[in-house]
């Protein structure tokens, strides 16, 4: 079940350049073990807006490490109705409806001393830089961050990357990519970028067409995709922008109708009884568990779980690469059983 929102303060707000803004969350004793987050992981938050409650997810840049208080960084878009109302609105002192944290854009724990190469363009260097104040604070690994922006003005967090540089200049270097100078990124320069770091752990943050080109190099490489892991910004589609046709239901046959399939929650197995049409999230959250979700419309990625045996159908799995999907993982909120076979997923799986 989606988890519940809890109210918290603004406790400063950070300019970074000119259309973007940090915002500092007070988190009050009794929700600090709710709100427990590691790096590269978000947080949704929920705003009034003419009559309607938006939604959005913003990831945090700040990392549990080094910094006291979570901080998310929010770049103004045009015709942006929640990024404006951040920009335009919101003031140290007020509260804000948030969610706890959720995310699996995180550092491994099991990769030893591999290096971490993370790229980011324009406001994807979010997650991306609380990654990189993780690893280089918690790890003795050696961390590449290949940023690009239009230009100088552009670049969020410069001063707080030269900070790092000065701390750390024997394992972190920082490669700025202006495409005001240099034209964008191609699939050349990426790979110029990957060459003494192929056993890296990869991170990838930014615009869609940015992501495309990163991935098509990371394949003319032959980088292993068990290696990377990407973060699309999806927007949760408001009340009056909905697309209708997303909620309809793919026909289920009766032979597609299992009576019961099993998750695996916190440790344990469950079984789950199942009623045609529903969601495996529906289900499980009809039978009494409480798995991870939060915008239940298939774009946040909350609800994914590793599908162990059996088959399902999606309705919509923008939060899912390609990668992903042939890995075996699923949305639970937008999957429904497409076989009778005895269907299990894994909710504690590592991503």
């Amino acid at each position: 079940m989606p988890a519940e929102f809890h109210k918290l303060q603004i406790s400063g707000i950070v300019q970074e350049t000119h259309d973007t803004r940090s915002y500092i969350l007070d988190v009050p004793k009794t929700l600090r073990e709710e709100f427990r987050y590691r790096a590269g992981q978000f947080l949704t938050f929920e705003i009034p807006w003419k009559g309607m409650l938006l939604r959005r997810c913003y990831s945090l840049s700040s990392a549990p490490e080094t910094d006291p208080r979570p901080k998310v960084t929010v770049k103004r878009v045009d015709d942006g109705r929640v990024s404006n109302w951040f920009n335009d609105e919101l003031e140290v002192g007020d509260t804000i409806a948030v969610q706890p944290p959720e995310g699996r854009f995180v550092l491994r724990t099991d990769e030893g001393d591999h290096g971490v190469v993370l790229f980011g363009a324009g406001s994807g260097v979010t997650p991306v830089i609380a990654i990189l104040k993780s690893a280089l604070r918690s790890t003795e690994r050696d961390v590449k961050l290949v940023y690009a922006n239009r230009d100088e003005d552009s670049i969020i967090f410069k001063d707080e990357l030269d900070l790092w540089l000065a701390e750390f200049p024997e394992r972190l270097e920082v490669v700025h990519h202006l495409d005001r100078e240099s034209g964008f990124m191609s699939v050349a320069d990426i790979q110029e970028h990957l060459r003494g770091w192929e056993e890296a752990e990869f991170f990838v943050c930014g615009p869609t067409e940015y992501m495309d080109i990163v991935e098509e190099a990371f394949k003319v490489a032959g980088i292993d995709p068990a290696q990377t892991k990407f973060e699309r910004f999806n927007s949760l589609p408001d009340p009056d922008r909905r697309d209708e046709s997303a909620d309809i239901v793919p026909e289920q046959a009766d032979d597609e109708i299992p009576e019961s399939f099993t998750i695996v929650l916190e440790g344990e197995a469950h079984t789950v009884p199942y009623e045609k049409g529903a969601t495996l999230l529906d289900a499980a959250v009809k039978a009494g568990h409480k798995p991870p979700s939060s915008c239940e419309d298939g774009y946040c990625g909350c609800c994914m779980a590793l599908l162990k045996s059996g088959s399902v159908s999606m309705a919509c799995h923008d939060a899912l690469e390609p990668s992903d999907i042939e890995r075996g993982w699923i949305l639970a909120c937008q999957s429904r059983p497409s076989s009778h076979e005895q269907l299990e997923i894994d909710f504690d799986a590592q991503y």
